[in-house]
This record gives C-alpha cells, sequence and structure tokens, in this order.
C-alpha cells in the first residue's frame, strides 16, 4: 500500500491509497507542487495522474514523504533521509519519473550561471541551482542545526536539494527549466517548514533562459 502525504500542509496525516490508485499533481510530495509545477510534471510526463511512494525506511516499511520528516532527516545518512518517488500512473517499469531528496550541506558550488561544457545548464536561483541531463541541483541559505552531537552532518548554513529524473523519460520543449520549476517549488515548501523561507529567498517565478 502507498501512503500519501496529506494537502494543506498537515504534514503528520496519512492518507492510504490502495496500490494503483493515482494522485494529482497538486498532491505529490506532502502538497509541494504549487500550481506551475504540478503544470511542468504535467507537461513533462505528458499525464495528467501519478503514483508516489517514500520507498522503504531501514525498517522494511513503507514510509510516507512528509515535508516534515524531510526536515527532520536533513543532518542524517542517506538512507536515512526522506525521499518522495514520482510515477507516471501504469507505468510498469519500476523507474521513477522523479526523485527528489535534501539534505544539510556546509556550503555551494561556485559555479557561472551560463551553460558549461559538460551540458548543465545554471540558473539563477537559490545560492546555486543546475540542471543536467540526469535531474538537478539547488543549493539555498537554511541555517540548520544538527539534532545530536554524533549525527551524520554538523551545524549548517545550506540545504543540497536534488532531483534525479533523466531526461530520456521527459517530454517537451522546456525540460530543464521545468525541472527546475518543481525542484524550486518543492524547496520553497521545505525551507517554510524549516522556518527558513526568508533566509532562502527562492523566488516564486524561476527566471527563463
Amino acid at each position: 500500500m502507498l501512503f500519501i502525504g496529506a494537502c494543506g500542509g498537515d504534514s503528520d496525516k496519512e492518507v492510504a491509497e490502495e496500490p494503483g490508485t493515482p494522485v494529482a499533481a497538486s498532491r505529490l510530495c506532502d502538497g509541494a507542487f504549487d500550481a506551475p509545477a504540478a503544470q511542468a510534471l504535467r507537461r513533462l510526463a505528458g499525464t495528467e495522474r501519478f503514483d508516489e511512494s517514500a520507498g522503504a525506511g531501514e525498517s522494511s516499511e513503507a514510509a510516507t514523504f512528509s515535508l516534515r520528516k524531510a526536515v527532520e532527516h536533513l543532518h542524517d545518512a542517506y538512507r536515512r533521509r526522506s525521499a518522495c518517488w514520482v510515477y507516471k500512473s501504469g507505468d510498469t517499469s519500476g523507474e521513477p519519473l522523479l526523485e527528489i531528496r535534501f539534505t544539510a550541506s556546509e556550503g555551494y558550488p561556485s559555479g557561472t550561471r551560463k551553460k558549461s561544457g559538460n551540458d548543465k545548464v545554471t540558473y539563477p536561483v537559490g545560492r546555486f541551482a543546475q540542471v543536467g541531463s540526469n535531474g538537478a541541483d539547488l543549493f539555498f541559505r537554511c541555517s540548520t542545526k544538527a539534532p545530536t552531537e554524533d549525527a551524520n552532518i554538523g551545524d549548517t548554513n545550506y540545504v543540497k536539494a536534488e532531483l534525479f529524473s533523466p531526461a530520456g523519460q521527459m517530454r517537451g520543449d522546456s525540460i530543464d527549466h521545468d525541472r527546475m520549476v518543481i525542484l524550486n517549488s518543492v524547496s520553497r515548501k521545505l525551507a517554510q517548514t524549516a522556518g527558513c523561507a526568508s533566509e532562502a529567498d527562492l523566488p516564486a517565478v524561476v527566471p527563463a533562459r
């Protein structure tokens, strides 16, 4: 059974969905897709309905994705961090259309905001943002403290958002921009949940290239 995070910002609620029950784009990833992000996802996927999973945690039990949990596990090891996996409804390949993760970061890359020789395109979003053939990265200012002294990552001033989404699965003429729109939207919602929205200063609209 898949467990889908409820809408309306209530990250503590879990709504059980029967296997194969499609989910609207606006409900994905704990309702973190704003209207432009939901439209971008529909354009990329060529469909209106999706399935969502948070995979299996260390206990091998399905875990619902929530923004609150993502914030709580920012400083944990990779396997303990919360992830949102999005699939095209009815796709039996087992490959997610999108996988979104967040982690605390001590810094961010110092790159230029232009197309580089390795086919990655940067965007004026957050401290550093880029899209490549396999997805997108977005670093934004967000000061967080490690929950314990032995946490995998200590106190940091930034958060790294990662979107894994191979371009070969995407449709449309604005694949790079649409993936950044999605990652920015979910990042904005996470920053609000973490209480660092003003610090993150992520745009409501991602500038076109």
